[in-house]
C-alpha cells in the first residue's frame, strides 16, 4: 500500500501541467487567429496589395501587379505572401513586363505595421523570371528612375530596412551580342543578409553548363535605393579552374552601372571557361590578369593592366566603346618565349621524314581568315624581345594593327632581326564575299647569315660569315595558302654577300640548296672547303604565282660565276632551273673541267640535282627554260667564258630582260641552244 500510494502521487501535478500546457495552445491559437483578423480587418489584401504596388512603384518608377493570392504568413515570420507578381518593363522594351515571379514573400516589421505602415524587412523570391535589354541607344531597362519615397517617422525610407533578400529558381535572360539570340543565366540560389555595416552575398549560379558560386560583401540596400553615390563590393566569382574578384564600387545617379575598382582573373584549366572563352584552352597554364578598371554600359576602361600567360608577363591599357564596338589598346612585354606561350596549343607536326616529303608545300586547308573580328581596333604592340624557336630573337618588336569589318591592317611590324633592320607589312581585306585580298612588304637590311645559321643549326653549319637584304612587295587572293601562293604577283629581290661555306655542306638539298649547287658545278680539283659567295641574287618577278627566271638568279665566287634560267612555280608548286658556271679569267680553271649542264627540278619542297642527263637539252625545253627565256643560249658552250661583268648585278637588274633592252640586241630564237646542243 505505501509504494503504491507513492506512485500516484505525480499524476496530479503532471495533469496540471498538461493542462495548462493546453490552455497556452488554445490562447496562442486563439491569439493567432486574433492577429490575423485584426491584420486582415485593419489590412485587407486589396489594401495590402495597393499599398505594396504604390511604394514600389514609388521606389522604382515602374507599375507592380500583383494578379495572384496574397495572404499572412505568422511562422516563422510575420510575412505577407504574394503570387503571381510582375514589374512592369521600360516604355521602349520588346516586352510589356521584366520582371515575373510566382511567389514573393514579404517579412513586415509588426511594429510599423501596428502604426498603419508598410516597412518591408526583407525578402524571399521563389520561380522569378528577368529579362535584361538595350534599346541600342545607351538605355537599358534595368536602370531604375529613383524617386525616393516619403521618410517614416523613424527615418530611411518607409519602404524598406531590408535584413536579408533571398531568391531560389530564377531565371535570368541577358542580350548575346548585336543581333545575337538572348543568352540565359540560371540562378540557383542567392542571399543577401545584413551583416555590420553591409551585406554578406552567397550564391551559386549556372550559365549554360559552367556553374559559378558567387561570395562576399556589397554595401547597405538601403543606401542603394536611398540614393547613394557609390555602393561598395567585394566580390569573388569561382567555378572550377578559374576565379574573378572585382573590389570596387557601383555608381549611381550619374554614374549609374558604372563600376570603378580592381578586378583579378585567375585561371588554372584551360578547360574552366569553355563558354565564356574557349580560346584559353589554348594558352599554357596559369593565366593571371589584373587591372584597374572603369566599366560602364557603353564605355570600358582597363587602365594599368598586368596580364601572365605561363610566367610571361604583359602591361598595357585598353580602352573600348560600344555600339559600334571599338578597342583600343597598348600592350608591352620585356621578354616573351614563343616556346612557353605554345605550350598549351595543339602539338605542331613532327618534321617530315623523306618519304613525307611529297606532301605539298602549301596547303589546302583554309585560313582563319571567317574568324578575324569584325571590330573596330586599334593595338599598338612593343615587344624588347621575341624568342621563336628556331630562329634568331626579335629584338626591339614594334607593331601597329588597326581591324575593321572585313579589313586588317598592320602598318607597322618593325623588329631587330639576326642583327638587322626589318621592316614589314601587311594587309588583309574581305569585302562582299570576295576572295581574301593580302598585299605582304618586307624591307631587310643587313642581316646576319651567320646568326641565322647558327639558329637553325640541327641538319648542321653551312655557312658562316655574311650578309643579306630582302625586298619583297607582292600581292595575293584566296582563302588557302595554295591559292594564295598561285596568285602571287609582284617582286621578291634577294641580295647576299660575302658567304664562306663551313665545310662539305652534307645534309639534305632544300636545306643548303646553295652549298650543292656549288659543289655540283665545280671541278673535283678546286677545293670547296671554306668558299667564299663574293655575291648571290636571287629576283623572282611573281605573275599569278610564276617567276620566269632570265638569268635574274646569280652567284659568284672567286673562281666562277653561275647564272640560272627556267621557272619557278608557285600555283603547280614546281621548280625548273638549269645552272651553268662560267670560269673566270686569271685563275687556273679550264671551261672543258666544268660541268656543262646542271638541271634542278621537280616540287618546291624536294627538287633533284641533275647533272648533265642524257637528254638535258629536251628536259630544258620540256620545263620551258629556253621558251620562258626567250631563246637565251645558256646552255650552249660558246657561252661559258666569262667576260668581265657582274652576273650578280645583272641578276639584280633583271637578268637577261634587262640587258636585252639596255643593248638593244634581238633575243635569239627559243630552241636554237636546244639545237646547238643536239648537234643540228
Amino acid at each position: 500500500m505505501p509504494s503504491s500510494t507513492a506512485a500516484a502521487r505525480p499524476r496530479g501535478p503532471v495533469r496540471r501541467f498538461l493542462r495548462i500546457a493546453a490552455i497556452l495552445l488554445v490562447v496562442a491559437a486563439l491569439l493567432v487567429a486574433g492577429a490575423l483578423v485584426a491584420l486582415r480587418q485593419a489590412f485587407p489584401p486589396a489594401r495590402l496589395a495597393a499599398m505594396l504596388a504604390e511604394h514600389v512603384s514609388a521606389a522604382t518608377g515602374r507599375a507592380l501587379r500583383i494578379e495572384g493570392d496574397l495572404k499572412f504568413r505568422l511562422w516563422p515570420t510575420l510575412a505577407v505572401e504574394a503570387r503571381d507578381i510582375s514589374l512592369a518593363n521600360a516604355e521602349w522594351a520588346s516586352s510589356p513586363q521584366m520582371a515575373h515571379a510566382g511567389l514573393v514573400a514579404f517579412e513586415l516589421s509588426l511594429q510599423d505595421l501596428l502604426h498603419r505602415e508598410l516597412r518591408i524587412l526583407s525578402v524571399e523570391v521563389k520561380g522569378l523570371d528577368l529579362e535584361l535589354e538595350s534599346d541600342g541607344k545607351g538605355r537599358f531597362n534595368w536602370q531604375l528612375p529613383h524617386a525616393p519615397a516619403a521618410a517614416s517617422p523613424k527615418g530611411g525610407s518607409s519602404l524598406l530596412a531590408l535584413d536579408h533578400v533571398t531568391v531560389t529558381d530564377a531565371r535570368l535572360r541577358y542580350p548575346g551580342g548585336k543581333g545575337g539570340a538572348k543568352r540565359q543565366l540560371d540562378i540557383d540560389s542567392f542571399r543577401l543578409a545584413a551583416q555590420g555595416d553591409g551585406n554578406a552575398l552567397d550564391a551559386a549560379i549556372t550559365s549554360g553548363k559552367q556553374a559559378w558560386k558567387i561570395e562576399g560583401r556589397t554595401g547597405l540596400l538601403d543606401n542603394l535605393l536611398d540614393g547613394a553615390d557609390d555602393w561598395p563590393i567585394v566580390l569573388k566569382f569561382s567555378t572550377g579552374g578559374a576565379s574573378l574578384s572585382a573590389k570596387g564600387k557601383l555608381g549611381h545617379g550619374a554614374s549609374a552601372d558604372t563600376f570603378n575598382g580592381k578586378l583579378a582573373l585567375r585561371v588554372t584549366s584551360g578547360a574552366a571557361l569553355p563558354h565564356f572563352a574557349a580560346a584559353l584552352a589554348a594558352l599554357p597554364m596559369p593565366v593571371e590578369a589584373s587591372a584597374t578598371a572603369t566599366l560602364a554600359p557603353r564605355q570600358w576602361q582597363a587602365e594599368a593592366m598586368t596580364l601572365s600567360i605561363a610566367g610571361q608577363q604583359f602591361t598595357g591599357s585598353v580602352n573600348a566603346q560600344a555600339e559600334p564596338l571599338r578597342v583600343q589598346a597598348t600592350i608591352a612585354a620585356a621578354t616573351i618565349d614563343l616556346a612557353r606561350l605554345r605550350a598549351g596549343a595543339a602539338p605542331t607536326r613532327a618534321p617530315s621524314t623523306p618519304a613525307q616529303r611529297r606532301e605539298p608545300l602549301f596547303g589546302d586547308a583554309p585560313l582563319p581568315f571567317d574568324d578575324l573580328p569584325s571590330i573596330d581596333a586599334e593595338i599598338a604592340l612593343r615587344i624588347e624581345r621575341l624568342e621563336v624557336p628556331g630562329m634568331p630573337p626579335l629584338s626591339a618588336l614594334d607593331a601597329r594593327l588597326v581591324n575593321s569589318a572585313g579589313l586588317l591592317d598592320v602598318s607597322r611590324l618593325d623588329f631587330t632581326f639576326a642583327d638587322g633592320p626589318v621592316r614589314t607589312r601587311l594587309k588583309v581585306s574581305q569585302r562582299d564575299g570576295a576572295a581574301p585580298q593580302v598585299e605582304a612588304q618586307v624591307d631587310a637590311r643587313s642581316v646576319s647569315i651567320d646568326a641565322l645559321g647558327a639558329a637553325a643549326s640541327s641538319g648542321g653549319k653551312h655557312f658562316k660569315g655574311g650578309r643579306a637584304n630582302l625586298d619583297l612587295k607582292v600581292s595575293m587572293a584566296g582563302q588557302t595558302p595554295a591559292k594564295l601562293a598561285a596568285s602571287a604577283t609582284g617582286d621578291a629581290l634577294l641580295r647576299v654577300s660575302g658567304v664562306a661555306l663551313a665545310g662539305t655542306s652534307g645534309g639534305s638539298l632544300d636545306q643548303n640548296i646553295v652549298a650543292r649547287v656549288l659543289e655540283a658545278l665545280l671541278p673535283k680539283s678546286v677545293p670547296h672547303r671554306d668558299l667564299v659567295l663574293q655575291c648571290v641574287v636571287a629576283r623572282l618577278p611573281l605573275r599569278n604565282g610564276v617567276a620566269k627566271i632570265d638569268r635574274s638568279m646569280a652567284m659568284e665566287t672567286s673562281q666562277v660565276a653561275v647564272s640560272a634560267s627556267g621557272q619557278v612555280n608557285l600555283a603547280r608548286q614546281t621548280i625548273g632551273l638549269a645552272f651553268q658556271p662560267q670560269a673566270k679569267k686569271g685563275l687556273d680553271l679550264k671551261a672543258a673541267n666544268m660541268v656543262e649542264l646542271l638541271l634542278l627540278t621537280g616540287p618546291l619542297q624536294a627538287p633533284e640535282l641533275s647533272i648533265n642527263p642524257l637528254g638535258a637539252a629536251k628536259q630544258a625545253a620540256d620545263l620551258g627554260i629556253a621558251a620562258a627565256t626567250g631563246g637565251w643560249s645558256l646552255l650552249a658552250p660558246a657561252l661559258r667564258t666569262w667576260r668581265g661583268a657582274s652576273v650578280c648585278d645583272a641578276a639584280a637588274s633583271g637578268g637577261g630582260a634587262a640587258s636585252g633592252k639596255a643593248s638593244g640586241n634581238k633575243q635569239q630564237r627559243p630552241f636554237r641552244p636546244v639545237r646547238n646542243l643536239l648537234g643540228r
